[in-house]
């Protein structure tokens, strides 16, 4: 038997790691929520799987997000930690399926003060995953890949557990009908 196999010999360790592998990118409290495991004793498991190096961690200013190691690359993981966030999702989503649109917008499609709009929509230009161009006194906004950030929403819809992820995903497909990425990991 070999190590990665002795080290998934316990079944609450095996399904969290398969957990992981899944739904990249969650955080602990989502993955105890989810597998309905205490944290104590997910943080258990969670330290021998990062021990045995099976797990990776990657911080993202108050949350650590868990990846199987080897599995997933740098930027899938940077474009995930910040999609598994809910607003930063849904001003994502928002643009990929309305191309080009202005800050009151966005504000109105979130329901957000347009200062908290604005926080979002700057570490959105800040990660490189939306651009942002003036217009006059107001501000364009549209996402940088559209192609490759649709392809990775799409590719683990089922982990965010948000309809509207659905809901875009079922519109993304009929409106641009082609294959989902063939791997999750990058070059």
């Amino acid at each position: 038997m070999g190590e990665k196999e002795k080290s998934l010999e316990l079944r609450t360790r095996r399904i969290i790691y398969k957990h992981i592998l899944k739904n990249p990118g969650l955080h602990e409290r989502e993955i105890a929520r989810q597998l309905e495991v205490a944290l104590g004793t997910l943080d258990y498991h969670l330290y021998y799987l990062k021990k045995k190096e099976l797990v990776i961690t990657k911080t993202d200013g108050h949350y650590t997000q868990y990846y199987v190691a080897g599995k997933i690359g740098k930027k899938d993981k940077k474009f995930l930690a910040v999609l598994r966030q809910k607003v930063p999702r849904k001003i994502v989503i928002f643009l990929l399926l309305n191309n080009f649109s202005y800050h009151r917008d966005i504000c109105n499609h979130i329901g957000l003060a347009p200062s908290t709009t604005s926080f979002h929509l700057n570490k959105l230009v800040d990660l490189d995953l939306v651009e942002k161009k003036a217009e006059g006194r107001e501000s364009i906004f549209t996402i940088k890949e559209k192609e490759y950030i649709s392809d990775l929403i799409i590719s683990y819809k089922k982990s965010f557990l948000d309809d509207a992820v659905n809901r875009f995903a079922d519109t993304w497909l009929d409106l641009h009908p082609r294959h989902i990425r063939k791997s999750k990991k990058e070059k």
